[in-house]
Parts: structure tokens; sequence; C-alpha cells
């Protein structure tokens, strides 16, 4: 039987991003922009694809969160 890999989806954009680059998003809300630092890029299964997604600590709210990679804009490039 043979393993068959899960497509990643946008995986072009993991070359764009870093541990470290400080970046901002928008909130679950939509309304507020949120500002962050990444701590871990990784790929996500969702619907049998793999969708790149990075684990980002907010700055001014000591939390993590995991936001998909193509919502992210780039402030500061490691």
């Amino acid at each position: 039987m043979t393993h068959k890999e899960s497509p990643v989806i946008a995986e072009e954009l993991l070359k764009d991003y870093s541990i470290g680059d400080i970046v901002r998003y928008c909130a679950d809300d939509s309304v507020k922009i949120k500002t962050g630092i990444i701590l871990d890029i990784y790929n996500v299964v969702l619907e049998e694809r793999e969708f790149p997604h990075a684990n980002v600590y907010v700055m001014g709210q000591d939390e993590r969160e995991l936001v998909l990679l193509g919502n992210l804009t780039l402030l500061y490039k490691v």
C-alpha cells in the first residue's frame, strides 16, 4: 500500500515567512488588527489538503494563536 501525501495549498508562502518575523493580521472579529511574532510554522491538514499555518505570539495580549499563513502581512523580517 502506498502512502499518498496531501497537496499543500499556498506552499510558496513557506519560503516568505520565518520564525521570529513580526507580522500583523485581522482578528477573528474582522475588525481589530493584531500584531505578533511567529513562533512556529507548519502545515495543518484540512479536508485532505495541507494549509501552511503559523503559531503566533500576540503582542500586548500574552497569548498564542494559530493563523493561516495567507492571512499574515509581514512587518519585519529576521
